[in-house]
């Protein structure tokens, strides 16, 4: 009895919220995977992986993002984030991060699809100051 009030009430959920998201899948260069949110807000957020390489050495890359006013032909955007190898024995955070991007639609008629390019100083713990550079293609669901 008690479950079917559960499920009950979570189905009054489901059918009394509405929620709507928008949500881009980019691929940089050849070994990184990127999802973000609606970057039509000003506050955008991204998870990065960067997968080519083996299990233990996976870097995850979590970047929050200010979205400028985006004009007819670009959007520019500059984060911060944390890069971290969460499969790593010692410490799992790798770096911090200042990603700038310059996002280009080259199809006016179409702008879920963009190019991409991404220039990113990374303040490495434990180490030195490094710059890493990542263009990429990038295609937008929703409206």
């Amino acid at each position: 009895m008690k479950f079917n009030k559960i499920l009950f009430v979570a189905f009054l959920l489901t059918i009394s919220v509405n929620c709507f998201s928008q949500i881009s899948v980019t691929s940089y260069s050849i070994y990184s995977l990127g999802i973000s949110t609606s970057q039509n807000k000003t506050i955008s957020g991204e998870l990065k992986t960067f997968a080519n390489r083996s299990v233990d050495d996976l870097l995850f890359e979590v970047d929050v993002f200010y979205n400028f006013k985006p004009s007819d032909f670009h959007r520019f955007s500059v984060g911060v984030g944390l890069n971290s190898e969460l499969f790593a024995g010692s410490d799992p955070i790798n770096a911090f991060t200042i990603p700038v991007q310059l996002e280009i639609y080259p199809l006016q008629d179409f702008k879920r699809f963009s190019v991409l390019f991404e220039l990113t100083p990374q303040f490495i713990i434990e180490d030195d100051v490094n710059v890493r550079s990542l263009w990429g293609l990038r295609y937008t669901f929703g409206n």
